[in-house]
């Protein structure tokens, strides 16, 4: 029997408190919610507060949806959102578990039946669903649409900068992304699904190791008058795969890719990391925060970057007890917002800094070395050194110094 979706009015307070429609008849909620207790001991009922967006909420129906079908379990809906699968056996409720908890953070509450026939006869009658309008369909062509994007126009430059006392300021590294918000534009309506998104993003991505593969063509795209490493959010899967190497690494890596902390703890890429190093490419980890701080070794990571996602809570002292196991010379801290952030840094021995201040502080430093800075504002000079591409600096009197981001 097809699992099936039911929900409710406003009820009475309560977790899965539910109104009682006018009438005698019973819906079709109460009814399946007896068919469940009338069954042999040992199943479950599984409940999942609200999932959140229509996203989720698709995924998490077409879970549990799934968990129910052997027992024909119903699926019903709360009027906040809540989500109770009448009945399943135990090994597809693990498997929904299991699923849920990974994708969402958070695993639903069992239920077991008949013992729980106290809870779920307490609930008044649902009724049935009303029908919600079926997510934007994607175009046959997502791919053609992807591939159509001007790549090189939608990159956005974040510099990160190098302070250390008693040296000059300097371009240390050149990070590139693509906002997912500016390829969705080209995306119509596919763009509001995150997986379809996400996929295309992926296949643009995938075009930069080609875009940026030749060294002259790199500065002339990127306008640098000195060539810094790349640092490129990569997925693993669109690195490439050298052969075994032999002898030392030519020199340090021009492009560096920027893995995912799951990416940077999966099996096999420390034995990649040689090969890597021998094509010219470093590896970094990305999204490294107070949290992830507190359940892992960051010194054991086996890549050559670890970008630390700035918050107060990176100050604390679990936080800082792991990062002064690392040598500093492989930090990155990225979300600078302001002096406290950068000043605890250099405390730390950070010397690379990237976040909205920092391009303050380099928009600030163009300035003041520019002839021209009289016509334009600080605003101006930071959107345009964010593009990627010498049309979108246009508007500059000095690109050449715009292009390096700061100084020489």
């Amino acid at each position: 029997m097809p699992s099936q979706v039911f929900s409710t009015a406003d009820g009475p307070a309560g977790p899965l408190a539910l109104a009682v429609p006018p009438g005698p008849a019973a819906g079709p909620g109460p009814e399946a919610i007896r068919r469940a207790l009338r069954g042999p001991p040992g199943r479950l009922a599984l409940h999942l507060p609200a999932p959140g967006t229509d996203a989720r909420r698709r995924v998490a129906l077409a879970l549990l949806e799934e968990a129910g079908r052997a027992r024909g379990g119903a699926l019903l809906e709360t009027a906040t959102g809540d989500l109770l699968l009448t009945e399943t056996d135990p090994p597809d409720a693990a498997r929904a578990e299991a699923a849920l908890l990974r994708l969402f953070g958070t695993a639903p509450e069992r239920l077991h039946l008949p013992e729980a026939m106290a809870v779920l006869l307490a609930l008044p009658a649902p009724v049935p669903a009303a029908p919600r309008p079926p997510p934007a369909p994607a175009p046959a062509g997502l791919e053609t649409l992807a591939d159509a994007a001007p790549l090189p126009t939608l990159l956005r430059r974040d510099g990160v900068l190098h302070i250390a006392a008693g040296q000059p300021r300097r371009l240390a590294l050149l990070r590139l992304r693509l906002p997912a918000a500016a390829l969705a534009a080209h995306l119509g309506p596919a763009a509001e699904d995150p997986d379809l998104l996400r996929h295309a993003c992926d296949r643009l991505r995938a075009r930069l190791p080609g875009l940026l593969a030749d060294p002259a063509g790199r500065e002339a795209l990127l306008g640098l008058a000195a060539p810094v490493p790349l640092l490129l959010d990569l997925p693993a899967a669109l690195l490439p795969d050298p052969p075994a190497p032999e002898g030392e690494p030519p020199g340090a890596p021009a492009l560096i890719a920027a893995l995912s902390l799951r990416e940077a703890l999966a099996d096999g890429l420390s034995g990649r990391r040689r090969a890597l190093h021998h094509a010219g490419w470093g590896l970094a980890t990305r999204g490294i925060d107070a949290g992830a701080l507190a359940l892992l070794a960051p010194e054991a990571l086996p890549t050559d970057l670890l970008l630390l996602a700035w918050s107060p809570a990176l100050a604390g002292r679990g936080a800082s007890a792991a990062l002064r196991r690392i040598d500093p010379a492989r930090l990155v801290l990225e979300g600078v917002d302001g002096q406290e952030a950068l000043e605890w840094g250099i405390a730390l021995g950070i010397a690379r800094f990237a976040g909205p201040w920092i391009d303050t502080v380099m928009a600030a430093t163009r300035m003041a070395a520019c002839a021209q800075a009289a016509g334009c504002t600080r605003a101006q000079c930071t959107t345009r050194a964010a593009a990627a591409t010498p049309e979108g600096r246009a508007g500059c009197a000095d690109p050449a110094l715009l292009g390096a981001l700061v100084p020489a």
